[in-house]
């Protein structure tokens, strides 16, 4: 069974680590994407087949030196840290998804390669490509890693997604297609996707009905942000 060690970067109050201030007054704190998209990401590798160690599973900046330490002890095959961009810390049209890796890891270049195409191909974000670097996870971890920098906050349309349950899912699958690609592994879809359970039998859960339409789209709206698949369906009587 291979052994993947997800790293959500940053703590929640790590400074620094935030958008700018949202047309709406509202600050997003990076933590706020990579912590649930590395929780959803866990989902995704149980679901298809690999053990999973979380290296900072807290709202406390974790260091790096026990980030690493917990996937080298861990035994871990790969490392896989989820971050979110910035640039100038101002708002700004540039953007996009690119995928880090250590600069002499051929095998990290590889993971690399495999993750950033399904990204890019989920998230229909600016492919900014893979690129090598020393930073010190990837240097000091004894397994091939990379880091994901999913999108800007600093761009005002990607940093309005960090909070996107459904956007997060989308993020979390596309880097477990991607680890599935790199060790030959089959992807589990998720039920939503298109599984099924072992009956075969569909379960439907409504939540909520209203004669009044804006009501419906409303409950719909918080729904979707939650990260649930919704469809508003008509019932006349």
């Amino acid at each position: 069974m291979h052994i993947v060690c997800i790293d959500n970067g940053h703590g929640y109050d790590t400074l620094g680590n935030r958008t700018p201030v949202m047309p709406n007054g509202k600050v997003i704190r990076e933590w706020e994407f990579n912590h649930p998209t590395a929780k959803k990401l866990e989902s995704v590798l149980k679901r298809c087949g690999f053990r999973v160690i979380m290296a900072s599973d807290t709202k406390k900046d974790t260091t790096l030196v026990n980030r690493v330490k917990r996937a080298n002890d861990g035994g871990a095959d790969i490392f896989v840290s989820i971050h979110y961009n910035a640039y100038k810390g101002i708002w700004g049209s540039h953007g996009g998804i690119e995928t880090l890796h250590y600069l002499n890891s051929s095998k990290g270049k590889n993971l690399a390669q495999q993750v950033q195409r399904e990204l890019v191909k989920a998230t229909g974000l600016r492919d900014r490509g893979i690129k090598g670097r020393n930073l010190y996870v990837l240097r000091r971890t004894s397994m091939p890693a990379i880091i994901c920098e999913c999108g800007f906050m600093d761009n005002l349309k990607e940093a309005e997604l960090m909070t996107d349950g459904n956007h997060q899912w989308k993020v979390a699958e596309a880097i477990g297609k991607g680890i599935c690609n790199y060790f030959g592994v089959k992807y589990v879809p998720r039920k939503e996707e298109g599984g099924q359970d072992e009956k075969g039998i569909l379960y439907k859960v409504q939540i909520g009905a209203f004669r009044d339409r804006k009501n419906a789209e409303a409950l719909a709206a918080r729904a979707k942000k939650a990260g649930f698949d919704v469809y508003i369906v008509k019932d006349e009587r």
